[in-house]
């Protein structure tokens, strides 16, 4: 509306102010009485409030007792305090955004810190099935390797966890609530309107916010503690109780998660509220376990998973503090950039001031230029990391991933052909991004396949660890060159999506597409019949000692590291058919394509690595893995014909 517009008196009607996203004017059509949301996000905070002072108590309450006497363990001292702050600091925190009347930021903090108490609550429950393996030295420390049973503590602890999971379920419903007000992503300049935040704070702190997550994830699954101590055994996450490695792969996810929804988020300050919550919330985790093997006395110390987790939390906190004034500052040069076409029309013109439809339509054309130089910079950016990651696997494969006493008759290591070809095919669709003609048609494709790589790497990896502790074999330069790859492969994945980011504020996005039912059903199928295919062995024989011999299945727990990479593998393809559903035909298909690529990619390793085994025969895993994938093309298919009619 121009503000010439005059009533029908002959007087110009007065301007209205539309309140911001959760402040004192917050006003929407679906929410009209801010009080109400504000009262709703209260309860949210007093929940966390209860459940962080019970996770904070605990230490001080008997959590186990020895089955052998009544005497109660304590835990140590600096580890204890430290958890006790962390596990209320996100909840003062939403307190204080509360007072400020900044419904969706208090929120943001409680749903952040609320999906990483979700695996806290799995960890919890070793409390009850192994607790002198749980290593929770904030809580006890084992004296001797006698039995324990839980007391009270415990149930305090495990109460705590749960109330400030369900307070961050209210909390993304209050950041939900407080999105209808108007206002809510709004930004100086038009441009930066109902951006993604990842888009709107730029490449270097989306990156870096990525990279703190990845780390913090790996963090996760590396020892926590060096332990000389005989009572107190650090066994590797991923061979540890269903508890610890179960617990450990959902906080994993769920760090992944928040980071990746508060960069999708278009609203910089929920989206630091999102990484600070969860970033305080994993502190509470991985720094309490670096404090307490720094005080846990000279046989305990602190192992690379708490050392690099306290670093990867600490960054997303502190980035997570820092979003919204980038994001200002950044919005603030766009919005000066955008003028400057105006004035230098007016200039050209002397005194005479342009049209307004000149001065809009030189900022559209200024706009549009910004827009495909940035997503070329995001195809390219992508491109290269994927290539860079498939010549890292490829050459790594090629070189020897175990180190051998001289004289030692080098085995074969059959894992690393699979690797060759998953580098391959990832190179291959990496490419494209190079160039801009194909580049947005591939990119989907490219969002699936980079998961091939840690898929292969992981089978190679449990190789390696086994191997590594036969005294006189020692990790070889392949191994370390692979391993590498999957972080690289792991940023290119980041950078398709924040592509993918780009690509859409670019998007008509009046008339979202519906959700092809048909699509959903048929690729559904296909995800659940190449997941089972993942679960099963693709081929069993006699091995060398004349021993029956298959690939480890799902159902044989512990999981190892193969195992995981092909959970990984089972869980984008699923991911990629949802959002396949609700993409339209080209991204789909591209999508779909991509991720029957890559379960043929772990089909291949039959008659890859098959001969480990004399005789090898056909395993369970084979008809089911190549089912699924001609229901995902299947569904390609199908959403290219139903999308374009």
């Amino acid at each position: 509306m121009s503000s010439s517009t005059r009533s029908r008196g002959g007087r110009r009607a007065e301007p209205e102010r539309v309140g911001s996203s959760g402040g004192a004017g917050q006003t929407s059509i679906d929410d009209p009485d801010p009080v109400r949301a504000l009262r709703f996000c209260a309860v949210a905070v007093a929940l966390a409030l209860v459940g962080g002072l019970s996770v904070a108590s605990a230490p001080f309450l008997r959590v186990v007792r020895s089955v052998e006497g009544a005497e109660s363990l304590s835990g140590v001292g600096p580890a204890a305090l430290w958890a006790a702050v962390f596990a209320v600091a996100a909840p003062v925190l939403a307190v204080w955004a509360l007072l400020a009347r900044r419904a969706s930021v208090a929120g943001a903090l409680l749903a952040g810190a609320g999906a990483v108490s979700v695996g806290m609550v799995v960890l919890d429950t070793q409390l009850w099935t192994d607790a002198i393996d749980a290593n929770r030295l904030e809580l006890f420390v084992p004296e001797t390797a006698a039995e324990l049973s839980a007391g009270i503590g415990a149930y305090v602890v495990l109460v705590g966890h749960t109330l400030m999971a369900l307070a961050g379920a209210l909390g993304m419903a209050a950041v939900q609530r407080a999105s209808l007000a108007d206002g809510y992503g709004g930004a100086r300049s038009a441009e930066q309107v109902g951006r993604a935040t990842g888009a709107r704070v730029g490449f270097l702190p989306s990156t870096v916010v990525v990279l703190a997550a990845l780390v913090l994830a790996g963090a996760l699954f590396a020892p926590s503690f060096v332990s000389d101590d005989p009572v107190i055994l650090v066994p590797p996450v991923v061979e540890s109780y269903l508890a610890s490695s179960a617990g450990a792969g959902l906080m994993a996810v769920a760090v992944l998660i928040v980071v990746a929804s508060a960069l999708a988020s278009v609203s910089p300050p929920v989206a630091s509220g999102a990484l600070v919550g969860a970033g305080l919330a994993a502190l509470g985790v991985v720094g309490t376990r670096w404090v307490a093997g720094l005080a846990a006395g000279d046989r305990i110390g602190p192992g690379p998973g708490a050392v690099w987790g306290t670093i990867g939390a600490g960054v997303l906190v502190l980035v997570g503090i820092f979003l919204p004034m980038i994001d200002r500052r950044r919005d603030e040069k766009i919005a000066e950039a955008l003028t400057a076409p105006a004035q230098r029309l007016t200039a050209r013109q002397g005194a005479v001031t342009p049209s307004a439809k000149g001065v809009v339509n030189a900022a559209l054309r200024a706009e549009a230029a910004a827009a495909r130089e940035r997503i070329a910079r995001w195809h390219v950016t992508a491109g290269l990391a994927g290539i860079a990651s498939a010549v890292l696997a490829g050459v790594g494969a090629l070189l020897p991933v175990l180190e051998f006493p001289a004289g030692t008759a080098l085995p074969d290591f059959f894992a690393v052909r699979v690797v060759l070809v998953a580098s391959v095919v990832l190179a291959a669709g990496c490419v494209w991004l190079l160039l801009s003609e194909f580049a947005a048609a591939v990119r989907p494709a490219v969002g699936v396949l980079w998961v091939t790589i840690p898929f292969s790497v992981a089978a190679v990896s449990q190789t390696v660890v086994l191997a590594a502790d036969v005294p006189g074999v020692g990790v070889g330069v392949g191994a370390v060159l692979l391993w590498c790859a999957v972080a690289v492969a792991a940023v290119t994945g980041a950078l398709t999506w924040f592509a993918g980011s780009a690509e859409r504020d670019e998007i008509d996005r009046s008339e979202e597409p519906q959700t092809s039912a048909s699509v959903l059903v048929v690729g559904g199928l296909g995800a659940l019949a190449a997941f089972v295919g993942l679960g099963l062995p693709l081929f069993h024989g006699a091995d060398a000692l004349g021993e029956e011999y298959a690939p480890a299945s799902f159902a044989e727990v512990p999981w190892g590291l193969d195992v995981w990479g092909r959970l990984l593998l089972g869980a984008a393809v699923a991911l990629a058919v949802v959002v396949a559903s609700r993409a339209r035909a080209a991204r789909a298909v591209a999508l779909l394509l991509g991720s029957a690529v890559a379960v043929g990619v772990y089909l291949l390793s039959w008659p890859l690595t098959q001969a480990r085994v004399a005789e090898p025969e056909m395993g369970a895993g084979v008809v089911p893995t190549a089912v699924g994938i001609v229901l995902i093309a299947a569904a390609a298919a199908l959403t290219n014909r139903t999308r374009s009619r």
